[in-house]
């Protein structure tokens, strides 16, 4: 009699976890189907001319694609899926439709949320999983990851994330051997086909099986030979590309690297030393499982998304942290699953915590969510996201107007224009080759063809196009879905994963003060360690003692701007010190004439001027005046150059040993009206030798990755305080 109502109510559970998987899918499908639906385009972009269509579908219409082809490297990967899944595409559906692309990423999209989801739902009690699929529907469907709601071509960043969760979860909740198990260590090669960087799943799996003494080394082995494997074959494709490109990307100096990893360890939030409170989690996690075997295969699964997350952040800060320091769209979805694992990670110790240790977890939750949310919010709604969706529709008719214009008269200079190039493809006579090719304009959407004729496929666009605008009716379905799976499975089920039991481990806080000593020591790769002070260090690089007395500029020919208007009138980041100098970016560059400083003596052999703009450009010059007593010139002596980087500044050493006890003037040619216009300098400096100005820039290279320097001081203190913490309350349990 009893057993029909518990029957029922074991299948209704069973039903509430598949709605709560399709109402998180059908969630995230929609938020990913808006950011299509108003941001994306029916025209090709960038890397889908290269990777896409000169290396698969133009083969493949000329009858002579093979299978290596999908196999070649691009950049530091080897996109497989991505390559296949467009040739399906247009073998099958008569489609190169990124618009399609997009909506099929979509979907993918909310398959990964949905199955993280499902996976949180089944393993702890009903509103911790509840709290928890509600960040992850917040990191799946924000807009800061635009680039792969919008581009086609990121078809890979949704399938890395799959491959990569069901290889770490399948490594360690099946028994080594068994079909789970083999079917884990085939995600896990099949991720190393999406971003080159995705050896490292397999290493997280390796790394966190060893360090918590995971049982059966199986686990690791096969570990090991799949993150061989993947190590070797981005390599490869490294060792392919252009010396040129990553010798311009790639992190130069280790300053550079940590300054990139402690800012991409730190997403979402961007000021310096965010990743010691929003890594802390799964850090403190890890230290409770060290050799521990008996751990929860849970707790494992947790640790290993976090380490590859790490992972993640110090392939991005190695590869790139030459180039840029900051966040970039495409990489914001990897990130966010090492935000999933140390919200975990965050409730794992949360609801293991008692006593004094309850006031210490909630503080650390508070702290943890004040740091993420403020960052999500920015990142979501201004910075890149902000600019995106503010210029999406030009450059997409950008895109369109061109490739239609070229296609209806073959004129390359439709292809060809600076506006066009920067967001369709940087090489116009590739495109043109893709395009050049019979039936490849039969693929594309019916809006760029210009005779607008049917063919087969554009029936597939129309009902793509008109799912699109759907997406308010996915988000509501996948809201019914949701609350229906909530109440199928009311009561709130137990959970199937043990609370945590928090160890003595007397090895804890020697390791914590380690890592605090080796953060601290790392803080004087930087000149200046211990001067903290933004503004002491500008002013001790553009006005040191010696610097000349303070000089007075005048444009010296006809111009309708004020004639000593020149203060500031550079455009240097941070804004904060370019009052320091004295330029021709007066409202922007579109000054044309000469400026000229009042004399001044010489009183040392070298003079130091700092310079910023582009005094080496045709038209332009820096030059320094010598003249006699009477104000004659006796001669100019021109800045070499090079130009300093954009926004960066640069020291000139001029020789004027011949010419002591003469006075100088510094002089502006502007001789340009376009974005490289303006020429800068501030006061000379008095030196004994031009090694000073090597010096001085020097220090002036290591002010833009100053991040990581005040990154590393909080990190630091952090586990200073927590080794002091620990070291004075840790004590082993009396048996």
């Amino acid at each position: 009699m009893n057993r029909a109502p518990a029957a029922s109510t074991e299948q209704g559970a069973a039903a509430g976890r598949w709605l709560w998987v399709l109402g998180v899918a059908g969630v995230v499908f929609a938020a990913r189907l808006r950011e299509v639906h108003l941001h994306s385009g029916p025209t090709p972009a960038l890397d889908q001319w290269d990777a896409e269509a000169r290396v698969i579908l133009v083969p493949w219409l000329q009858g002579k694609l093979a299978w290596t082809d999908f196999l070649a490297p691009h950049n530091e990967h080897v996109p497989v899926w991505t390559r296949l899944l467009a040739w399906l595409q247009a073998a099958w559906l008569g489609r190169w439709d990124p618009q399609l692309q997009a909506t099929f990423n979509a979907a993918l999209h909310g398959l990964f949320a949905g199955v993280f989801a499902g996976w949180l739902q089944r393993r702890l009690a009903l509103w911790p999983a509840a709290g928890l699929t509600l960040l992850i529907i917040l990191l799946a469907g924000l807009p800061f990851s635009w680039e792969n709601s919008t581009w086609g071509f990121q078809v890979h960043t949704p399938l890395a994330l799959l491959f990569v969760f069901l290889h770490i979860r399948g490594s360690f909740e099946h028994a080594p051997g068994s079909a789970g198990w083999w079917l884990a260590q085939a995600a896990g090669v099949a991720a190393l086909f999406t971003y080159g960087s995705m050896w490292a799943a397999p290493a997280a799996v390796l790394a966190t099986a060893l360090w918590t003494g995971a049982p059966d080394r199986r686990r690791w082995l096969a570990a090991a030979a799949i993150a061989a494997g993947g190590l070797g074959l981005m390599l490869y494709a490294r060792g392919l590309q252009s010396p040129l490109a990553t010798q311009s990307l790639t992190a130069h100096t280790p300053r550079e690297f940590l300054a990139a990893g402690l800012l991409q360890l730190g997403w979402p939030a961007a000021w310096p030393g965010a990743a010691a409170v929003l890594c802390l989690p799964a850090f403190l996690l890890a230290l409770q499982l060290r050799r521990a075997a008996r751990a929860e295969n849970f707790d494992r699964v947790v640790v290993a998304l976090a380490v590859w997350a790490v992972a993640q952040a110090a392939a991005f800060a190695f590869a790139r942290g030459g180039s840029y320091l900051g966040f970039t769209s495409r990489y914001g979805d990897l990130l966010a699953l090492g935000v999933a694992a140390n919200a975990i990670a965050l409730w794992r110790l949360g609801s293991a915590a008692y006593s004094w240790r309850t006031w210490g977890a909630a503080g650390l939750a508070i702290a943890w969510l004040a740091t993420l949310a403020p960052g999500l919010h920015y990142i979501s709604t201004r910075a890149h996201t902000e600019y995106f969706h503010q210029y999406s529709a030009e450059w997409s008719r950008l895109r369109r107007d061109a490739v239609r214009q070229y296609l209806a008269d073959r004129d390359l200079a439709h292809l060809s224009a600076p506006e066009v190039r920067s967001v369709l493809y940087p090489n116009p006579a590739r495109v043109a080759e893709v395009l050049d090719q019979p039936g490849l304009a039969d693929l594309l959407p019916v809006s760029l063809r210009p005779n607008a004729t049917r063919v087969r496929g554009d029936f597939i666009s129309a009902v793509d196009a008109r799912v699109r605008t759907l997406w308010a009716a996915f988000a509501a379905a996948g809201l019914i879905l949701l609350l229906l799976a909530a109440w199928l499975t009311w009561p709130a089920p137990a959970a199937t994963v043990p609370a945590l039991t928090l160890a003595f481990d007397p090895w804890r806080w020697p390791l914590l003060g380690l890592i605090a000593v080796t953060a601290g020591g790392l803080v004087f790769l930087w000149p200046k360690p211990l001067e903290f002070s933004a503004e002491k260090r500008w002013l001790a690089l553009l006005a040191p003692s010696g610097t000349v007395a303070e000089l007075t500029f005048h444009i010296t020919t006809k111009t309708t701007f004020p004639p000593d208007n020149l203060t500031g009138g550079a455009n240097l980041v941070p804004g904060d010190f370019r009052n320091l100098f004295y330029g021709t970016h007066i409202d922007g560059p579109g000054f044309i004439g000469e400026a000229q400083s009042s004399a001044f003596p010489i009183t040392s052999p070298w003079l130091i001027i700092p310079f910023a703009g582009f005094p080496a450009s045709e038209g332009n010059g820096l030059h320094l005046r010598i003249e006699d007593a009477s104000g004659a010139t006796l001669t100019e002596l021109a800045c070499p150059g090079p130009n300093p980087h954009f926004n960066e500044i640069d020291f000139w050493a001029a020789d004027v040993r011949h010419y002591a006890g003469r006075s100088a003037r510094l002089v502006f040619y502007d001789g340009r009206n376009d974005a490289e216009g303006w020429v800068a300098a501030a006061l000379p400096q008095a030196a004994q030798g031009p090694e000073r100005a090597a010096t001085f820039r020097h220090d002036r290279s290591s002010e833009p990755t100053r991040f990581g320097q005040a990154s590393l001081r909080v990190i630091a203190l952090v586990t200073l305080l927590l080794c002091v913490g620990t070291a004075l309350t840790s004590r082993p349990r009396r048996a």
